[in-house]
């Protein structure tokens, strides 16, 4: 058993959500647990005595400008008496620290260095929290509501200079992925002749795909909606064109299609804008996602594999003069909806990517993934976390050009709570390693309908997100999208990108505004370490 005591401001918690909270193992893949919280103390009960870990949202360490963050400790084995939970967050956060100096080569930062003062600052301040925790336990043995206090100032320190680094990282590897400086350095050559042409390469430090080619950016869009200014930003932002092809809008009723909206906006990326479209996912068995109709088969797995096979072969067929990119599938790793075994999960992996690459050879066809951080497998048992599912895919011989990576990052639901830059570019890392370009295909903060536009302050967050995304050198695009719920749909899409004045939203300006600067090969990080807070 493992079990954590837990401070709020008067002493012992009293309460404590454990709603998104789930334990881990090694490679930080679920394990069965139940986790529940008792005074004082959050309780794991797990089902073996491996070494694990604890996932949890911890309140945020600056009542006055933070905010709940989805944090995890290290790998801890059992013992009968509890850790000290804001402790090992901060154990974690210091370890993970030295562990990304290395990986992304930056022991070289000078001693003075504000990343490095950071992570000084954030070190010291824990071996004072660890000193503390072991001369002043209570008379009973128990922790003290000061160790826990100065154990939180060195989470939040840890966590300060976590942006420290990250900016630090983006601040060195932007410029170098535009110009071409990141490819030039990993074959070898250098830029005097121009920039250079190539097969993608493996990076001299074996951390994933160096690409010759400038990360795309795009926008998503709604394909109902369908204006003068929605087609001006994409001409003037936009990459590519990216275009959901969500089955419920699809196929409403069973075999009769609506291709009408989704024609339109093809229709007028390939004549008038002359701009590649990105299209898919063309089977999502997500709730929001799927008819009604197909409920009927949810059971019987062989007349599913039927539909879903004609509906692939109807969808690429139609569009594959037109679409040089697919998502052929979307979050079948998620699992939610239509229970799927292990073998029938990678079966319709299989029978999809097959059929998809017969029906167009020349298409690049890309599978994405959700909730990639690993939460949300914690809570349903036959879900498999992202890269788990992305590398037995890859292990089958199931043939990927690409995995696209979805970040939805704000919203209050398992797999989608805060997390912070050095969380999502440790996720990007790893995803980095299966040696395949990422896609990523959603990065946004969630907004539900009556709220007010995205504020000027999560749009600057935003931006600091898009640009640590296209400095990494594994990323061939990357979409901004809000996730909205249009009038009359039923479930996640993209929401309008025009706020109330009629102007773009604050972060899709953001996005504009670093394509330009990606395109002219000017672009830098713009904001401050001190500004990058999550």
């Amino acid at each position: 058993m493992l079990s954590f005591a837990v401070f709020d401001s008067t002493g012992p918690a009293t309460e404590w959500s454990t709603g998104e909270s789930h334990v881990f193992g090694q490679d930080e893949v679920p394990v069965p647990a139940e986790v529940r919280a008792e005074s004082g103390r959050i309780v794991c009960e797990k089902h073996s005595a491996e070494a694990a870990g604890l996932a949890t949202v911890f309140p945020p360490v600056d009542e006055a400008t933070g905010c709940p963050l989805f944090l995890q400790t290290c790998l801890l084995p059992e013992r009968d008496e509890p850790y000290l939970l804001s402790l090992e967050l901060a154990r974690q956060r210091i370890m993970t620290l030295f562990n990304k100096l290395e990986d992304w080569s930056l022991t070289d930062l000078a001693e003075d260095h504000p990343a490095m003062l950071a992570i000084d600052a954030a070190r010291l301040a824990f071996t004072k929290a660890l000193v503390s925790h072991r001369l002043n336990r209570g008379s009973d043995g128990s922790y003290t509501q000061e160790a826990d206090r100065l154990s939180r100032e060195a989470l939040g320190l840890a966590i300060e200079a976590s942006d420290a680094l990250v900016a630090a990282q983006t601040n060195r590897a932007l410029p170098d992925r535009v110009t071409g400086a990141t490819y030039a350095n990993a074959v070898g050559r250098d830029l005097s002749n121009g920039p250079l042409t190539g097969p993608a390469v493996k990076s001299p430090n074996d951390t994933g795909l160096v690409l010759p080619t400038k990360p795309a950016i795009s926008i998503g869009l709604n394909p109902v909606q369908f204006s003068d200014t929605l087609q001006k930003m994409v001409t003037d932002g936009c990459d590519f064109v990216a275009l959901p092809t969500r089955w419920r809008d699809m196929e409403p009723d069973e075999g009769k299609y609506s291709f009408g909206p989704t024609d339109r906006w093809i229709e007028w990326a390939v004549r008038q804008a002359k701009v590649p479209v990105s299209a898919g996912p063309v089977v999502d068995l997500g709730r929001s996602n799927v008819p009604d109709w197909l409920y009927i088969w949810e059971h019987d797995y062989e007349t599913l594999r039927e539909v879903v096979y004609e509906h692939v072969k109807n969808v690429i067929t139609r569009y594959r003069r037109t679409v040089p990119r697919w998502t052929v599938l979307s979050g079948l790793n998620r699992n939610e909806n239509f229970q799927l075994s292990f073998e029938q999960m990678m079966d319709l992996t299989r029978m999809t990517m097959l059929l998809a690459r017969k029906l167009h050879p020349q298409g690049k066809m890309q599978i994405e993934v959700l909730h990639p951080f690993s939460s949300e497998p914690g809570h349903r048992p036959r879900s498999l976390p992202g890269a788990l599912y992305a590398e037995m895919v890859q292990q089958a011989g199931i043939g990927v050009d690409a995995w696209a990576v979805r970040f939805e990052l704000d919203r209050p639901k398992p797999g989608m709570v805060r997390r912070d830059l050095m969380a999502l570019s440790a996720a990007i890392d790893r995803y980095a390693l299966l040696d395949r370009p990422l896609a990523i295909t959603a990065v946004s903060k969630a907004q539900e309908p009556g709220e007010p536009d995205t504020q000027e302050e999560d749009a600057i967050w935003l931006r600091q997100a898009m640009e640590l995304i296209v400095s990494k050198p594994s990323v061939v695009s990357f979409v901004w999208q809000e996730q909205e719920l249009p009038p009359g749909a039923k479930g996640p899409m993209p929401g309008s990108l025009i706020g109330a004045t009629g102007k773009p939203k604050p972060a899709i300006r953001h996005a504009i505004e670093l394509r330009k600067a990606i395109q002219s090969g000017t672009a830098a990080a713009t904001n401050s370490a001190s500004a990058a807070t999550a």
